[in-house]
Protein backbone atom coordinates (compact mmCIF):
# COMPACT_ATOMS: atom_id res chain seq x y z
CA UNK A 1 0.00 0.00 0.00
CA UNK A 2 1.17 3.31 -1.32
CA UNK A 3 0.66 6.53 1.57
CA UNK A 4 1.18 10.18 -0.28
CA UNK A 5 1.95 12.81 2.52
CA UNK A 6 1.21 16.48 2.60
CA UNK A 7 4.57 17.89 2.15
CA UNK A 8 4.55 20.89 0.26
CA UNK A 9 2.32 24.43 0.49
CA UNK A 10 -0.12 22.96 -2.49
CA UNK A 11 -0.32 19.53 -1.35
CA UNK A 12 -0.94 20.82 2.37
CA UNK A 13 -3.86 23.41 0.93
CA UNK A 14 -5.37 20.30 -0.41
CA UNK A 15 -5.43 18.46 2.72
CA UNK A 16 -7.23 20.74 4.44
CA UNK A 17 -9.83 20.86 1.64
CA UNK A 18 -10.01 17.28 2.27
CA UNK A 19 -10.54 17.30 6.12
CA UNK A 20 -13.10 19.95 5.50
CA UNK A 21 -14.75 18.23 2.98
CA UNK A 22 -15.12 15.17 5.57
CA UNK A 23 -18.64 14.84 6.48
CA UNK A 24 -17.64 12.26 9.43
CA UNK A 25 -15.59 15.17 11.01
CA UNK A 26 -16.86 17.30 13.12
CA UNK A 27 -16.49 21.37 13.00
CA UNK A 28 -14.07 20.90 16.16
CA UNK A 29 -12.23 18.55 14.79
CA UNK A 30 -12.05 19.81 11.40
CA UNK A 31 -10.60 23.00 12.98
CA UNK A 32 -8.31 21.29 15.19
CA UNK A 33 -6.93 19.94 11.92
CA UNK A 34 -6.61 23.00 9.96
CA UNK A 35 -4.63 24.44 13.53
CA UNK A 36 -2.22 21.15 12.95
CA UNK A 37 -1.59 22.00 9.05
CA UNK A 38 0.24 24.98 10.01
CA UNK A 39 2.93 23.17 11.84
CA UNK A 40 3.78 21.03 9.12
CA UNK A 41 7.29 21.76 7.77
CA UNK A 42 7.24 22.10 4.03
CA UNK A 43 10.54 19.93 3.90
CA UNK A 44 9.99 16.72 5.69
CA UNK A 45 6.44 16.92 6.22
CA UNK A 46 5.97 16.24 9.73
CA UNK A 47 4.54 18.58 12.62
CA UNK A 48 5.18 17.91 16.02
CA UNK A 49 3.29 20.58 18.47
CA UNK A 50 2.26 18.97 21.40
CA UNK A 51 -2.17 18.93 22.38
CA UNK A 52 -1.76 21.65 24.87
CA UNK A 53 0.07 23.60 21.83
CA UNK A 54 -3.10 22.63 19.63
CA UNK A 55 -6.00 23.35 21.98
CA UNK A 56 -4.35 26.68 22.75
CA UNK A 57 -4.49 27.40 18.72
CA UNK A 58 -7.86 25.95 18.09
CA UNK A 59 -9.43 27.13 21.18
CA UNK A 60 -10.30 23.70 22.54
CA UNK A 61 -9.88 21.65 25.03
CA UNK A 62 -7.24 19.47 26.01
CA UNK A 63 -9.46 16.34 25.57
CA UNK A 64 -11.18 17.19 22.01
CA UNK A 65 -7.68 17.95 20.92
CA UNK A 66 -7.15 13.65 21.59
CA UNK A 67 -10.49 12.97 20.27
CA UNK A 68 -9.95 14.90 16.84
CA UNK A 69 -6.74 13.10 16.60
CA UNK A 70 -7.79 9.90 17.07
CA UNK A 71 -10.75 10.02 14.58
CA UNK A 72 -8.23 11.56 11.94
CA UNK A 73 -6.47 8.03 12.24
CA UNK A 74 -9.61 6.75 12.22
CA UNK A 75 -10.36 8.33 8.93
CA UNK A 76 -7.05 7.78 7.78
CA UNK A 77 -6.67 11.40 7.29
CA UNK A 78 -3.63 11.47 9.98
CA UNK A 79 -0.74 9.01 10.67
CA UNK A 80 0.91 9.47 14.01
CA UNK A 81 3.84 8.35 15.70
CA UNK A 82 3.95 7.97 19.44
CA UNK A 83 6.30 9.64 21.27
CA UNK A 84 7.65 9.81 24.92
CA UNK A 85 8.32 12.10 28.16
CA UNK A 86 11.23 13.53 25.87
CA UNK A 87 9.29 13.96 23.01
CA UNK A 88 6.35 15.04 21.25
CA UNK A 89 4.11 13.16 18.84
CA UNK A 90 5.02 13.57 14.89
CA UNK A 91 2.37 13.65 12.98
CA UNK A 92 1.73 13.61 9.04
CA UNK A 93 -0.99 14.73 6.29
CA UNK A 94 -2.25 11.64 4.65
CA UNK A 95 -2.96 13.34 0.97
CA UNK A 96 -3.77 9.61 0.23
CA UNK A 97 -3.75 6.41 0.33
CA UNK A 98 -3.81 3.74 -2.62
CA UNK A 99 -5.43 0.33 -1.48
CA UNK A 100 -3.39 -2.68 -1.60
CA UNK A 101 -3.13 -3.95 -5.44
CA UNK A 102 -4.27 -7.67 -5.94
CA UNK A 103 -0.96 -10.14 -6.79
CA UNK A 104 -1.62 -10.90 -10.04
CA UNK A 105 -2.41 -14.82 -10.74
CA UNK A 106 0.38 -16.25 -12.20
CA UNK A 107 -0.45 -18.81 -15.04
CA UNK A 108 1.07 -22.42 -14.56
CA UNK A 109 4.56 -22.72 -16.32
CA UNK A 110 4.52 -24.40 -19.34
CA UNK A 111 6.66 -27.37 -19.75
CA UNK A 112 10.61 -26.35 -19.19
CA UNK A 113 12.22 -26.22 -22.34
CA UNK A 114 15.23 -27.32 -23.43
CA UNK A 115 17.62 -24.81 -23.58
CA UNK A 116 19.95 -24.90 -26.38
CA UNK A 117 23.86 -26.05 -25.38
CA UNK A 118 26.23 -23.21 -25.63
CA UNK A 119 28.56 -23.71 -29.01
CA UNK A 120 32.00 -24.03 -28.09
CA UNK A 121 34.73 -21.56 -28.81
CA UNK A 122 37.94 -21.63 -29.61
CA UNK A 123 40.39 -18.35 -29.82
CA UNK A 124 40.99 -18.70 -34.06
CA UNK A 125 37.31 -17.83 -34.03
CA UNK A 126 37.45 -15.03 -31.50
CA UNK A 127 40.44 -13.90 -33.66
CA UNK A 128 38.65 -14.00 -36.65
CA UNK A 129 36.04 -11.93 -36.02
CA UNK A 130 38.42 -9.49 -34.19
CA UNK A 131 40.23 -9.31 -37.59
CA UNK A 132 36.98 -8.43 -39.49
CA UNK A 133 35.88 -5.67 -37.38
CA UNK A 134 38.84 -4.20 -37.46
CA UNK A 135 39.40 -4.47 -40.92
CA UNK A 136 35.95 -3.19 -41.37
CA UNK A 137 36.21 -0.17 -39.20
CA UNK A 138 40.06 0.92 -39.54
CA UNK A 139 40.74 0.36 -35.95
CA UNK A 140 43.09 -2.45 -33.80
CA UNK A 141 40.75 -3.96 -31.60
CA UNK A 142 42.87 -6.71 -29.42
CA UNK A 143 41.79 -10.74 -29.30
CA UNK A 144 44.25 -11.41 -26.64
CA UNK A 145 42.75 -13.39 -23.72
CA UNK A 146 41.71 -11.39 -20.70
CA UNK A 147 40.76 -8.44 -22.55
CA UNK A 148 36.95 -7.12 -22.72
CA UNK A 149 36.72 -7.77 -26.56
CA UNK A 150 37.81 -11.38 -25.49
CA UNK A 151 35.43 -11.36 -22.96
CA UNK A 152 32.62 -9.73 -24.88
CA UNK A 153 33.12 -12.19 -28.03
CA UNK A 154 33.13 -15.41 -26.14
CA UNK A 155 29.98 -14.54 -24.76
CA UNK A 156 28.72 -13.65 -27.98
CA UNK A 157 30.14 -16.38 -30.19
CA UNK A 158 28.74 -19.37 -27.74
CA UNK A 159 25.18 -18.22 -29.77
CA UNK A 160 25.80 -17.33 -32.70
CA UNK A 161 28.64 -18.54 -35.67
CA UNK A 162 31.36 -16.43 -36.45
CA UNK A 163 30.04 -15.57 -39.77
CA UNK A 164 26.84 -14.49 -37.89
CA UNK A 165 28.40 -11.91 -36.25
CA UNK A 166 30.67 -10.84 -39.44
CA UNK A 167 27.85 -10.31 -41.25
CA UNK A 168 26.73 -8.18 -37.97
CA UNK A 169 29.69 -5.87 -38.80
CA UNK A 170 29.14 -5.46 -42.54
CA UNK A 171 25.52 -4.35 -41.70
CA UNK A 172 26.93 -1.83 -39.32
CA UNK A 173 29.74 -0.64 -41.29
CA UNK A 174 27.69 -0.27 -44.28
CA UNK A 175 25.05 2.28 -42.28
CA UNK A 176 27.37 3.62 -40.14
CA UNK A 177 30.81 3.64 -41.89
CA UNK A 178 30.71 7.47 -43.01
CA UNK A 179 28.85 8.71 -40.27
CA UNK A 180 29.44 10.00 -37.09
CA UNK A 181 28.00 6.58 -36.10
CA UNK A 182 31.68 5.00 -36.92
CA UNK A 183 33.05 5.57 -33.35
CA UNK A 184 30.29 2.96 -32.18
CA UNK A 185 31.77 0.37 -34.69
CA UNK A 186 32.92 -1.69 -31.62
CA UNK A 187 32.47 -4.85 -29.55
CA UNK A 188 31.00 -3.40 -26.72
CA UNK A 189 28.10 -1.83 -28.67
CA UNK A 190 27.49 -4.72 -31.40
CA UNK A 191 27.92 -7.90 -29.81
CA UNK A 192 26.45 -6.83 -26.23
CA UNK A 193 23.62 -9.05 -25.99
CA UNK A 194 20.76 -6.61 -25.98
CA UNK A 195 21.58 -4.52 -28.93
CA UNK A 196 22.98 -7.97 -30.75
CA UNK A 197 19.63 -9.62 -30.76
CA UNK A 198 17.59 -6.44 -32.73
CA UNK A 199 20.89 -6.45 -35.23
CA UNK A 200 20.21 -9.93 -35.80
CA UNK A 201 16.45 -9.24 -36.27
CA UNK A 202 17.25 -6.19 -38.63
CA UNK A 203 19.85 -8.26 -40.42
CA UNK A 204 17.07 -11.36 -41.19
CA UNK A 205 15.19 -8.68 -42.69
CA UNK A 206 17.32 -7.63 -44.64
CA UNK A 207 18.32 -10.22 -45.95
CA UNK A 208 14.91 -11.76 -46.72
CA UNK A 209 15.01 -12.52 -50.71
CA UNK A 210 12.09 -10.14 -52.16
CA UNK A 211 10.07 -11.77 -54.27
CA UNK A 212 10.53 -11.29 -58.37
CA UNK A 213 8.29 -9.06 -60.20
CA UNK A 214 6.20 -10.73 -62.69
CA UNK A 215 7.45 -10.91 -65.84
CA UNK A 216 5.73 -8.39 -68.30
CA UNK A 217 2.83 -9.96 -70.93
CA UNK A 218 4.01 -10.19 -74.31
CA UNK A 219 2.20 -7.74 -76.34
CA UNK A 220 0.91 -8.77 -79.46
CA UNK A 221 2.44 -8.00 -82.94
CA UNK A 222 0.66 -4.54 -84.27
CA UNK A 223 -0.16 -3.63 -88.10
CA UNK A 224 2.20 -0.56 -89.32
CA UNK A 225 0.48 1.85 -89.24
CA UNK A 226 -0.20 2.84 -93.70
CA UNK A 227 -0.45 6.45 -92.21
CA UNK A 228 2.97 6.36 -90.61
CA UNK A 229 4.75 5.02 -93.89
CA UNK A 230 6.97 7.28 -96.04
CA UNK A 231 4.95 9.18 -98.77
CA UNK A 232 6.21 8.07 -102.35
CA UNK A 233 8.05 10.82 -104.03
CA UNK A 234 5.84 10.95 -107.96
CA UNK A 235 9.44 12.72 -109.20
CA UNK A 236 10.67 9.61 -108.56
CA UNK A 237 7.72 7.26 -110.35
CA UNK A 238 8.30 9.29 -113.74
CA UNK A 239 11.54 9.48 -113.47
CA UNK A 240 11.75 5.58 -113.35
CA UNK A 241 9.80 5.32 -116.42
CA UNK A 242 11.34 7.60 -118.34
CA UNK A 243 14.60 5.39 -117.91
CA UNK A 244 12.70 2.64 -118.76
CA UNK A 245 10.92 4.23 -122.11
CA UNK A 246 14.42 5.26 -123.32
CA UNK A 247 16.16 1.92 -122.84
CA UNK A 248 13.42 0.14 -124.72
CA UNK A 249 13.04 2.93 -127.41
CA UNK A 250 17.45 2.57 -127.82
CA UNK A 251 16.75 -1.14 -128.27
CA UNK A 252 13.83 -0.87 -130.82
CA UNK A 253 16.22 2.10 -132.87
CA UNK A 254 19.63 0.10 -132.82
CA UNK A 255 20.59 -2.31 -136.01
CA UNK A 256 21.09 -5.61 -136.04
CA UNK A 257 24.82 -6.61 -135.06
CA UNK A 258 25.16 -3.41 -132.59
CA UNK A 259 22.81 -4.83 -129.48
Amino acid sequence: MSIQFATSPVEILAWQRRVLSEPRLSHTASRIATSLSLHINSHSGVAWPSLRTLARVSNTSYSSVKRAIRRMVELQLLQVERGDARRANRYRAILRRDPPRPAPQRAPDPAPRQQAEPRPVDDAAIARVVAHLNRAANACFPDAPGTATYRILRRALRRHAPETLCAVVDLKTAQWGRTEQARYLRPSTLFTPSRLEGYLSELHQRGRPASPPPPPSPEPPRDPDPTTRPPTAPGKVRRHLDAMRHILGRAVDSPPGHA
